[in-house]
Parts: structure tokens; sequence; C-alpha cells
């Protein structure tokens, strides 16, 4: 397992995990993890899950990814090291999660993003009013999307300034920043200008709304984050 930092200055980092060989981690290896990282209630959530391993392994390496990136935060932002039994990753009512003290500390945490695509786990974290991150393996086939695409984002396309992949990853990413999500409908959040590096996007429900997803240079990845200031 191997961990990358990118920096979105000056307001968030993005941490990367890379598992390799999903299926090589036995139980017990999971179990030692769990026990390392994870809260009393956080394990006992994680050991009653009736899931696929794929699964399970995927929703305990998340919570690590988030633990690591919000202990790393508050070590640079605060000079303060915190152990990752002190935080407890819980969900908002919006399904989002969200880093929360498991012990008697008043300073606030950073807000918090998860995404995942085949053995990788990417937490961003940001002490602004709202982070949301994304990520596609580039080898992946999304010709699908092509079907959806606005006059403004096939143009974009044909111009190489976005691809099928970095669109849907700049959708997610800036949808999870505002708290909504896709819902399911990529038209919901068009693009409206874009570049290799950068892709803004904004939401039929809100045309005054304007995002921008930064893309962070990762081997083997489309990598999007959105940060709401």
């Amino acid at each position: 397992m191997a961990t990358y930092v990118c920096v979105v200055e000056p307001f968030a980092r993005v941490h990367v995990t890379v598992v390799d060989e999903v299926k090589a981690y036995p139980e017990e290896m999971l179990q030692q993890r769990g026990a390392q990282w994870l809260t009393a209630s956080e394990l006992a959530s994680w050991e009653s899950m009736q899931a696929k391993h794929t699964r399970r392994m995927e929703w305990l390496f998340g919570r690590i990814a988030l633990k690591e990136a919000v202990c790393a935060w508050m070590q640079e932002m605060h000079s303060m090291k915190i152990d990752a039994k002190e935080l407890i990753i819980a969900r908002t009512e919006a399904g989002a999660p969200q880093a929360t003290w498991a012990v008697d500390r008043a300073l606030e945490l950073p807000v918090v993003s998860l995404a995942h695509a085949p053995g990788v786990m990417v937490a961003a974290v940001s002490g602004t009013e709202s982070v949301g991150v994304d990520v596609e393996r580039v080898d992946r086939q999304a010709t699908v999307v092509a079907r959806v695409l606005t006059d403004t984002e096939t143009a974009l396309v044909a111009q190489e300034q976005m691809t099928l992949l970095s669109a849907v990853v700049a959708k997610e990413a800036a949808s999870k920043a505002v708290g909504l999500g896709l819902g399911g409908d990529l038209r919901r959040w068009p693009i409206v200008a874009g570049s290799p590096s950068e892709h803004f996007v904004s939401c039929v429900d809100d045309p005054e709304l304007l995002l921008k997803v930064d893309f962070l240079n990762v081997p083997g990845l489309v990598l999007g984050v959105c940060v709401v200031v």
C-alpha cells in the first residue's frame, strides 16, 4: 500500500492511497489494520458488515485514508499530533463523510471528501467551507458519456481541453463539494469552460453557480478536486 500527497494551494490537501493486489489482503491482516486505525464503535460496525470482501476493504481503507489525511492536516496546520482513534468518520444527513472527534477536544476539524476507483482511495481535506474529490483510472471506458454532453462540452472535448473521463470526474467532484451529488444525471452539472488542468462546472438548478475543479497529476489516474472557499 502506497500513499501520495498532493497540495491544492493554499486551501487543501489530497491523499491518494493505492492498494495493490486487493485479493492479497487476508482477513487477519485487515483485522490488524482495523484495530490500528478504528475506534471501538467503528471496528464493531466494520466487523458486522454483511458484504463482500472487496466492499469491506473499501470501507476500511476509505476510513484509513480519511483519518491519515486529517491527522496530517492537524499536524501541519496546528502542530498537533493526534492518533487515528481520536477521530470518528461519520456521515452527514446527505451521506457525505464527516470527521468528528471521538475525544473531548474543541479544535475544529477540516472538512473531508472521499472517492475511490479500483484499488485506489482518495481522501481530500480542507480548512475551507467544503471540498469535493473524485477519481477514475485512466483506462476506464466512458464512451457512453458522449451521449449526454452539451454543445460546449462537446467542443471542449474536440479541442482536447477536456476528456470524457475528466468531464465525469469534474461533475462528481463539484456536486460533492456542494453536498448534493450527481443524482444520477450528469446533465445537471454542465461544464461551461475548461482546460486540461481545470474545469469550471455550473448547475442547471443554479445557473449562477460556478465551481472550479483542479486536476492533479497522479500517474494512471484522472483526479479532480473542488474547493469551495
